[in-house]
C-alpha cells in the first residue's frame, strides 16, 4: 500500500489517496483492514516514524477530501501498544511563513511563560517578606485574640495540593514520556514550569502559614488576590486553547489535559476564598466551636453541644467547601436523625436573612422606586405592581444575579450530552478520530454531569433563599401597612382579607423566585437546542422551530383566560376568608342563639362562588398543561417529517442526537405552563398587594406631638371637626375646643352614641380630621371600651415588650387587682391567655389592659369606660389606685357612665351629637345646663331603689369580706372562660390545671401513608389513573404514538383536575362541618389562626398545588422507570450474542447509544423524583392539618327526631335545676356543686355571686355549651338534654355580655335568618332606642355595618343585641352584663322595655349594676358554685347580714363617698 497526502488547491483541505491490494480480493471487506507503509510516503516531515504495521479506518473511496479539520486534521496509527496522533501541520497551522505567527499558541511557549511569571511571584514575595522584617519581627503571640479567618484552611489546603500535584505531573512527565531521543526544548520549557510552579505555591503556602496568619489583616494580601487572579485568568485560557486548538492539533498528552483542569478548578476555589475570605471576631468563634462539637455524643445520647445548634446559624459559619457540599447542614440533620426536632433545635437565620436587618434595604428601595415612577400629583407616593416588583428585585439582586448563574451553567451542562452523542455513536461504530477519544468523551460527560448537578442544587438553594426573604419582605410591609390604615381603609379591608394578602399572596410572590430565570432562560434553552439540531439535522431544525413557536403562540389565549380567572378566585377567596374570620371571632353567639349551620350555608355559598372560578382555572391550566407537554413530541414529529420530505438521512448517530436533545428540550417546555401560570399568579398576587400598600394611612398631620415637658398644656384641640366619613355632610364631631393641662383629671360623659369614644380617637389622630388642631405633649397610652388582649402569657401582656422592674411590677399589679387573681393559677403571671382573652372575664380583660398601660408609664393616659365590666367595689379600687394613686401627677382623660366617678374630675366634658355641649367643673356644670342634669337624675332614680328599703350601714370593711376581684381567671383547662376557680383552691387542684392553649397539635416522622390513600380517595372512589408512555421507533409508528400519547396527556390533566377540584371541594366541606359542630372548648382553646391557617393556605394548596404535586411525582416516577427498562436493553442484549453475535454487533451501537441518550436524563430524573417527593411531603402536610380538622369531637345532635319538643314549647318558661354539677373535664374540679333551685315562669330573676360563683357556668349549662356532669336541667318538664341542640337554643335568648354585630347591614345582623318583615324590625328598632338612629341614615335598614360593628357604638351594638331577642320574643331571655357599656339613664330605658316586652317571659339577668336587679321577683346569690341565697330581694335586703345585702351596702357606700 502507498499512502500519499497533499493540500488541496484552495490550501483549505488536505486529500490522501491510498494503493493496496488484498490477497483475497475482498474489495467489499468493512471494518478494519491492515497496510505495510512504503518508504515511498513524502510527507515525511510531517508525520513521524512508524512501525511497519499500522492500521487505519477504512474509508468509502480510494480518494477522499477532508473538508474541515475539525473532523478531520490528523491520522491515528496505532501498534497494538500505544497510539500516537500524527499532526498534519499545513491543514491547521498553514504554512511555513505563518509558523512564526503561531509560536505564541505553542504549548512550549505557554510554559515558558507559565514559569517566567512564577518566578516574579517568588522575586516579589521575598521583597514583601524582607519589608516586613524591616518593620520588625512578627508576633507569634498576635495570633492569639485575632479572630477566625474564614477560609483560611481552605486556601491553605488548595496550595499545598497544587504543591503536590504539580510535583507529581513534573515526575510522571519525565518518567513517561521521554522519547529517548534527547532533551527537546518542548520537554525542557514543561518540566521547568511544572517545578516552578511546585516551588511558587510552597512558598505562598509558608508565606500564609508563617506571615499572614499571625497578622491582624481583616483580608488576604493583595498580591495573593491578584496572582490568585491571574493564575484563574491564565488557566481558564489554556483550557479553552486545549479544546480549541491542541485538541485538534494532537499536541496534548493525557496527563497534560489533567493539568490544565486541575489548574483551573483550583484556581477558581482560590479567587472564591480571596473574595469571600474575612477575619471574623473572637465572638464569632463560639458559634463555630459549637458547630464543631455540637455532633458529639457518648452512647448515642446528644451532648450538650447539639442544644447550642439553634443559637448560632450554621449557614453564616459555613466554609467554602461546606457550602459548595452542604455540608453545613450536617450537624441539624444530625439531631433530626436521633430525635424530633423542636424550634430550639433549629439554627439561626443568617443575619443577612433577619428581616430587622433586610427590611429596611427593601422599604428605601420601594421608596425610591415609587418617587422615580412617580409624577408630581397627590397620588405620586403610589405603589404600583412595577415599582413592587423592581424593589423586590433589588433587594434581592445579589440572589437574582447568583442563581442567574447557576441557572446559566445549568443550561450549558445540560447540553453538553446531546452534544456529543452523536460523536459518541461515531466512536461507537469504530471512527476514532483521536487517541484516547473514548475516555475523553466519558470524562466529558461526567464533568457536565457534575457541572449540572452542582449548579442545579445551588440554584434551587439560592432560589428558596431568595423567595424567603421576598415573603419577609412582603409579609413586614404589609403588616406594616395594616397598622397605620385610616379607619375608613380598615373598614374596606377586614382581619380576613388582610390574613389572606399576608398568606397566600406573599407566598405566592416568594414562590415566583422559582420561576423568574425561567423567562430569559426558556429562549437561551431552545435557541441552544435548536443550534444542536440545527448540527445534526440541517434545515430540519427549522422546522423544530416553527413548531416551538406555535406551541408558545398557543397559550397567549390560555394565558388571558387564566390570569382572569385566578384574579376572580382570588377576589372570591377573600371574601369568603372575611366572612370566616368574622364567624368564628363570634362562633359563641352563634352556638347560643343556633346560627350556627345557618353561617356555615353561608360559607358554603360563598365556597360555590369560589369553586366556580376554582373549576374553570384548574381547567383551563390542564389545557395549558395539555398543550406544552404534548409540544415536545408534536416537535420532534415535525422535525422527522421535515427530515423525510427533505431528504435527510436519519442516521443513528443524528437521531439519537435529536431524541436527546428533545428530551432535554422537554424540560424547559414542561415548566413553562407553570412558568406562564406562576407569571400570571404573582402579577394577580402583586395587583393585590400594590393595591393594599396603597390604601389611605392615617393622616400624618392630625396630631402635632411635642416633646415631653415642653408645654404646660398636655391636650389642646382649637376648632375641631372630625369625621369618620369624609364623604359624609354631617361630621362625627365638630366645633371642639378644650385644653387639658399637665396633671388633670378630665371626665368625658354623655348617652350613648353622643361621641364620647370618638373624642378620644381623634385626641389618638385614629378619625380623619377635617379642619382644626390637635396637639399632645408627651406619650399617650390608650385603655379601650372592649379589652385589647394579645394570646400570650399574662405578664407579656403588661410588660409589652418593656424591661422587668420587679417593684414597678408589683405595684401596677396591686393597683389592679390582679394579685388574687394570679395567686390561685398554677402558672401564676405565666398563664397563657387564649385569643381574645377567651379564658379571662370582662373585668379581668379590662385590669390586664389597665395594667399594660399603667406600667408603660406615659404622660397622657385615655381611658374609654373601664369599669363598666367590673363591679362595685373593684371599679372603687381601681379608680382610687389607678386614677386617683398611680396617676394622680398623670393627665388622665377618662370617659365613663358612672356619675358617681365624676365628682373627682378636674374638668367634665358633656358630650351630645358630636359637640361639647357642656364644660367645667362638677359644681359649675350642674348648675349650666340640662345635658349633665339628664344624666344625674337618672342616677338619682336607679339609687332610689335603695332608699326605699331601710338598709343598716355596712361598713368599708365588712364590704372587703369577700372576694375584692369582679371575676377570676379561669382554670386553664382545655375549655372556656367561665370555669372560674375560688380561693380555696387546693395545691393538688392547682396541679391538675393545665395551659388553655396548648401547642399546636401536628404529626411527627414522615407523612403517614393513610394521608395519601385519604387524598387519593377521597373523590370517585379513588380513580386516578397515570397515563402510558410510549417510545417510538419509526415515523409512522411515532406519529400514531404521539397522537395517542397526547391523548393520554390530555385525559391525565382534565382527570387530575377533575379530581383534583373534587378532593379540595369535599375535604373543604368536611373540615368545615366539622368545625362548625366542633363544642366551644375547641374554639376557646385553639386560636382562630390555626383555624384561618387551614382554610386559607392548606385549602388553597389542596386547591391548587397538591393534584399538580401528585401528578408530577407520578410523571416522574413513570419517566424514571422507563428509562431504566431501556438502559436495562444493553444487559439483555448480552443474551443474544452467543447465537447471534453479528446480529448484536449491529444493534449494539444503537442501543447503547439509545442508553445514553436516555441515561443523559437518569441523575436528573432521579433527583426530579427525590425533589417531587419532598415538595409532595411538604404540601400534602396540608391534606394531613385539614384531615385533623375533619374529626373534632362534636356537639351532641341539633335535633334528635324522637324527641322534637312541641312547637308550642317551652309555653311557660319555668327553669328547674335538680342536684346540677359542673366541671369542664374530667380532671379539673366541679364548679357547680349540686345545684338546686327553680326560676319561676314569667318571672325575673336576678343572679349575683363573687368570683367563682359559677354564674355564667350555669347560663352556658342552660345553653347546653357545656354539658352538666351529673343532675339535670328542666324547661316545662322536659330534660334539655334529651333534646336537640338547635331545639333547645332556638326557643331561648340571650344578650351577651360582649356585644356582638356582623358585617352586612342593619337588617342582617336584627335578622339573620331572614324571619321577619321590614314593619318588625322597625318596631324592634324603636322599643331598643335605634329606631331615630338609624333613620337618620341614607340606606336605613340597608345601611352599612363593617366588620365588628366598628361603624357603631359599643352602646349601640348592645341595643342592637336587645333588639334582636325583643324581636325573637323568646318564652326565656338571659340577660349577661347586657347593660354594662351604656349610661345609666339608657340602662333604664332597657329596663322599662324589658318589662314591656316581657311581660310573661322568664328572664334571668346577670348583672353588675344593683339597680338593675333590684326590681327583680327573685335573687340567686352563688358562693363556690352553691346556691347560698335564694329569696325576694326585699327579704334578703331586710336580713343585714345576708351576701346580698352587703353587695348592695358596698354598692351604695361607693355611690355616697363619691
Amino acid at each position: 500500500m502507498v499512502l500519499q497526502a497533499k493540500l488541496s488547491s484552495n490550501g483549505k483541505s488536505i486529500i490522501v489517496s491510498e494503493n493496496h491490494s488484498f490477497p483475497d480480493g475482498g474489495k467489499g471487506q468493512n471494518g478494519k483492514f491492515s497496510v505495510q507503509c512504503s518508504s515511498s510516503i513524502d510527507v515525511n516531515n510531517y508525520l513521524t516514524s512508524q512501525p511497519p504495521l499500522a492500521t487505519f479506518e477504512r474509508l468509502p473511496s480510494s480518494h477522499f477530501e477532508y473538508p474541515s479539520a475539525i473532523k478531520m486534521g490528523f491520522l491515528s496509527a496505532d501498534d497494538g501498544t500505544h497510539s500516537l496522533v500524527v499532526l498534519l501541520r499545513p491543514l491547521l497551522l498553514g504554512s511555513k511563513n505563518q509558523s512564526n505567527a503561531s509560536f505564541v499558541v505553542e504549548p512550549a511557549f505557554l510554559h515558558a511563560f507559565s514559569a517566567s511569571c512564577n518566578l516574579l511571584l517568588l522575586v516579589a514575595l521575598a521583597l514583601l517578606l524582607l519589608s516586613r522584617r524591616s518593620r520588625g519581627p512578627i508576633s507569634i503571640e498576635g495570633k492569639k485574640g485575632n479572630g477566625r479567618f474564614t477560609y483560611y484552611k481552605l486556601s491553605l489546603s488548595m496550595c499545598l495540593i497544587l504543591v503536590a500535584f504539580y510535583a507529581f505531573i513534573c515526575v510522571y512527565h519525565r518518567l513517561w514520556y521521554n522519547d529517548g531521543g534527547g532533551i527537546s526544548y518542548k520537554h525542557l520549557a514543561t518540566e521547568f514550569d511544572l517545578g516552578i510552579r511546585a516551588i511558587t505555591w510552597l512558598a505562598v503556602s509558608a508565606y500564609l502559614q508563617l506571615c499572614f496568619l499571625p497578622s491582624r489583616e481583616t483580608r488576604f494580601p493583595a498580591l495573593l488576590r491578584i496572582w490568585w487572579g491571574f493564575f484563574l485568568t491564565f488557566s481558564s485560557s489554556s483550557v479553552l486553547l486545549d479544546f480549541l486548538c491542541y485538541r485538534k492539533l494532537g499536541l496534548m498528552k493525557t496527563h497534560l489535559w489533567v493539568l490544565d483542569f486541575g489548574s483551573f478548578l483550583s484556581a477558581l476555589i482560590l479567587n472564591c476564598a480571596g473574595f469571600l475570605g474575612r477575619r471574623l471576631e473572637d465572638g464569632n468563634t463560639d458559634a463555630h466551636e459549637c458547630l464543631l462539637n455540637g455532633v458529639n455524643s457518648n452512647n448515642g445520647q446528644l451532648s450538650e453541644g447539639e442544644s447550642c445548634i439553634g443559637n448560632v446559624s450554621l449557614f453564616a459559619n459555613a466554609n467554602f467547601f461546606s457550602i459548595v457540599t452542604f455540608s453545613w447542614m450536617g450537624p441539624l440533620l444530625s439531631i433530626g436523625h436521633r430525635k424530633t426536632l423542636d424550634l430550639k433545635d433549629v439554627p439561626q437565620l443568617d443575619d443577612r436573612d433577619k428581616v430587622d436587618g433586610i427590611f429596611r434595604v427593601f422599604q428605601r428601595n420601594l421608596e425610591s422606586c415609587c418617587s422615580n415612577n412617580s409624577s408630581t400629583d397627590s397620588q405620586s407616593a403610589r405603589i404600583t405592581s412595577y415599582s413592587l416588583a423592581k424593589a423586590l428585585v433589588l433587594s434581592a439582586w445579589w440572589h437574582v444575579f447568583l442563581t442567574a448563574i447557576y441557572a446559566f451553567l445549568y443550561t450549558i451542562a445540560s447540553y453538553v450530552g446531546p452534544y456529543l452523542i452523536d460523536f459518541f455513536v461515531q466512536y461507537l461504530n469504530g471512527r476514532q478520530t483521536f487517541a484516547n477519544e473514548g475516555y475523553v468523551l466519558v470524562l466529558a460527560f461526567i464533568a457536565a454531569k457534575l457541572v449540572e448537578c452542582f449548579s442545579q442544587r445551588h440554584w434551587f438553594f439560592r432560589l428558596q433563599q431568595a423567595g424567603i426573604r421576598v415573603r419577609a419582605f412582603l409579609v413586614s410591609v404589609i403588616y406594616r401597612k395594616g397598622l397605620s390604615l385610616s379607619s375608613h381603609a380598615r373598614q374596606g379591608r377586614t382581619t380576613g382579607e388582610i390574613i389572606n394578602i399576608m398568606s397566600v399572596d406573599a407566598d405566592r410572590v416568594a414562590l415566583f423566585s422559582w420561576y423568574m430565570h425561567d423567562l430569559w432562560m426558556v429562549p437561551i434553552q431552545v435557541a441552544l437546542a435548536l443550534l444542536i439540531l440545527y448540527t445534526s439535522l440541517g434545515l430540519a431544525s427549522l422546522a423544530a422551530l416553527a413548531a416551538t413557536v406555535v406551541v408558545m403562540l398557543a397559550n397567549v389565549p390560555l394565558g388571558k383566560m387564566q390570569e382572569n380567572f385566578q384574579k376572580n378566585l382570588m377576589e372570591s377567596k377573600d371574601t369568603r376568608m372575611k366572612t370566616t374570620s368574622e364567624i368564628l371571632r363570634n362562633m359563641r353567639i352563634l352556638k347560643l342563639q343556633g346560627w350556627e349551620m345557618k353561617f356555615l350555608s353561608k360559607i358554603a355559598e360563598l365556597r360555590k362562588t369560589e369553586t366556580n372560578w376554582l373549576k374553570k382555572y384548574v381547567y383551563t391550566s390542564a389545557m395549558t398543561t395539555f398543550v406544552f407537554w404534548g409540544a415536545p413530541t408534536f416537535v420532534a414529529v415535525v422535525t422527522f417529517g421535515a427530515c423525510v420530505l427533505m431528504g435527510i438521512p436519519l442516521e443513528s448517530g443524528k437521531v439519537l442526537s435529536a431524541l436527546a436533545t428533545f428530551r432535554v428540550l422537554q424540560e424547559p417546555i414542561y415548566s413553562l405552563p407553570d412558568t406562564i401560570s406562576m407569571v400570571i399568579q404573582t402579577k394577580v398576587s402583586l395587583d393585590r398587594i400594590s393595591s393594599f400598600l396603597w390604601l389611605e394611612e392615617l393622616q400624618q398631620d392630625v396630631v402635632e406631638i411635642l416633646p415631653r415637658g415642653s408645654c404646660n398644656v398636655a391636650i389642646e384641640v382649637n376648632n375641631g371637626t372630625f369625621s369618620w366619613d369624609l364623604s359624609s355632610e354631617s361630621p362625627t364631631l365638630r366645633s371642639l375646643d378644650f385644653k387639658v393641662l399637665q396633671g388633670m383629671r378630665v371626665a368625658v360623659c354623655g348617652t350613648v352614641g353622643s361621641g364620647k369614644s370618638s373624642l378620644l380617637a381623634c385626641i389618638l389622630g385614629e378619625i380623619p380630621k377635617v379642619a382644626g388642631m390637635v396637639k399632645l405633649c408627651g406619650e399617650t397610652a390608650y385603655v379601650a371600651q372592649s379589652p385589647w388582649i394579645q394570646s400570650g402569657k399574662i405578664q407579656d401582656n403588661i410588660l409589652f415588650g418593656k424591661e422587668m422592674d420587679e417593684e414597678k411590677y408589683d405595684t401596677v399589679l396591686e393597683a389592679c387587682s390582679l394579685k388574687k387573681d394570679l395567686e390561685i393559677l398554677s402558672f401564676g403571671d405565666q398563664t397563657v391567655i387564649g385569643e381574645r382573652g377567651i379564658n379571662l372575664s370582662g373585668g379581668q380583660k379590662q385590669r390586664v389592659q389597665i395594667a399594660r398601660a399603667l406600667y408603660q408609664d406615659a404622660d397622657i393616659y385615655l381611658f374609654d369606660d373601664p369599669f363598666s365590666a367590673v363591679d362595685a367595689h373593684t371599679g372603687s379600687h381601681l379608680f382610687k389606685e389607678c386614677l386617683l394613686g398611680i396617676l394622680a401627677s398623670k393627665t388622665v382623660v377618662y370617659v365613663t357612665h358612672q356619675v358617681e366617678f365624676l365628682h373627682s374630675a378636674d374638668l367634665i366634658l358633656v358630650m351630645k351629637d358630636g359637640i361639647i355641649a357642656q364644660i367645667g367643673t362638677y359644681s359649675e356644670i350642674m348648675t349650666s345646663g340640662s345635658d349633665f342634669m339628664e344624666l344625674v337624675h337618672a342616677y338619682n332614680e336607679a339609687l332610689s331603689a335603695l332608699d326605699t328599703v331601710e338598709l343598716a350601714k355596712v361598713s368599708s370593711s365588712n364590704a372587703d369580706e369577700g372576694d375584692s376581684s369582679d371575676n377570676q381567671i379561669s382554670n386553664q383547662g382545655p375549655l372556656n372562660k367561665e370555669l372560674k376557680d375560688t380561693e380555696d383552691f387546693t395545691a393538688d387542684e392547682k396541679e391538675m390545671k393545665g395551659q388553655l392553649v396548648q401547642e399546636e397539635e401536628r404529626e411527627k416522622g414522615k407523612v403517614g401513608f393513610w394521608v395519601y390513600w385519604k387524598y387519593i380517595t377521597t373523590a370517585y372512589k379513588g380513580v386516578l389513573v397515570p397515563p402510558p408512555v410510549g417510545v417510538l421507533m419509526l415515523l409512522y409508528v411515532y406519529v400514531a404514538l404521539a397522537l395517542g400519547s397526547s391523548f393520554c396527556i390530555f385525559f391525565r390533566t382534565i382527570l387530575l383536575a377533575t379530581v383534583g377540584y373534587k378532593t379540595a371541594t369535599i375535604l373543604f366541606n368536611r373540615m368545615h362541618f366539622s368545625i362548625f359542630r366542633a363544642p366551644m372548648s375547641f374554639f376557646d382553646s385553639t386560636p382562630s389562626g390555626r383555624i384561618l391557617n387551614r382554610a386559607s393556605t392548606d385549602q388553597s394548596d389542596v386547591d391548587t398545588s397538591i393534584p399538580n404535586q401528585i401528578g408530577s411525582f407520578g410523571f416522574t416516577i413513570i419517566q424514571l422507570i422507563g428509562i431504566i427498562a431501556v438502559m436495562s436493553q444493553v444487559a439483555w442484549q448480552q443474551y443474544y450474542i452467543d447465537t447471534a453475535r453479528e446480529l448484536a454487533r449491529l444493534a449494539g451501537v444503537c442501543i447503547a447509544g439509545l442508553a445514553v441518550t436516555y441515561g443523559l436524563n437518569l441523575n436528573m430524573i432521579q433527583a426530579w423524583v427525590i425533589w417531587t417527593l419532598c415538595n409532595l411531603e411538604n404540601k400534602i402536610i396540608s391534606v394531613e392539618r385539614i384531615l385533623q380538622y375533619t374529626n373534632i369531637l362534636s356537639e351532641p345532635p341539633l335535633i334528635v327526631e324522637s324527641k322534637r319538643p312541641d312547637p308550642n314549647w317551652p309555653s311557660m318558661g319555668e327553669v328547674d335545676l335538680y342536684d346540677l354539677q359542673v366541671r369542664y373535664a374530667s380532671h379539673l374540679p366541679l364548679v357547680l356543686r349540686g345545684l338546686t333551685c327553680k326560676f319561676p315562669g314569667g318571672m325575673k330573676t336576678g343572679i349575683v355571686g363573687r368570683t367563682g360563683s359559677g354564674k355564667s357556668t350555669l347560663i352556658q349549662t342552660l345553653f347546653r355549651l357545656v354539658d352538666p356532669t351529673a343532675g339535670q336541667i328542666l324547661i316545662d318538664g322536659i330534660d334539655i338534654l334529651t333534646i336537640g341542640l338547635h331545639d333547645l337554643r332556638s326557643k331561648l335568648s340571650i344578650i351577651p355580655q360582649d356585644p356582638t354585630m356582623f358585617e352586612g347591614t342593619v337588617r342582617t345582623n336584627l335578622d339573620p335568618l331572614g324571619e321577619y318583615t321590614d314593619e318588625q324590625i322597625w318596631e324592634a328598632l324603636d322599643c331598643c332606642q335605634l329606631g331615630e338612629e338609624v333613620r337618620k341614615k341614607e340606606s336605613k335598614l340597608d345601611s352599612i355595618v363593617t366588620e365588628n360593628g366598628e361603624n357603631w357604638s359599643v352602646g349601640q351594638r348592645q341595643l342592637v343585641c336587645l333588639g334582636r331577642v325583643i324581636l325573637k320574643k323568646s318564652k326565656i331571655l338571659v340577660l349577661d352584663e347586657a347593660t354594662a357599656s351604656v349610661d345609666t339613664n339608657t340602662d333604664s330605658l332597657i329596663q322599662k322595655t324589658l318589662r314591656q316586652q316581657f311581660t310573661d317571659s322568664t328572664v334571668i339577668t346577670i348583672a353588675h349594676r344593683i339597680t338593675s336587679i333590684l326590681d327583680s321577683d327573685m335573687v340567686l346569690l352563688l358562693d363556690n358554685g352553691i346556691v347560698a341565697e335564694h329569696d325576694k330581694p326585699a327579704r334578703l335586703l331586710e336580713d343585714k347580714s345576708s351576701l346580698f345585702a352587703k353587695l348592695v351596702a358596698e354598692y351604695s357606700t361607693r355611690s355616697n363617698c363619691n
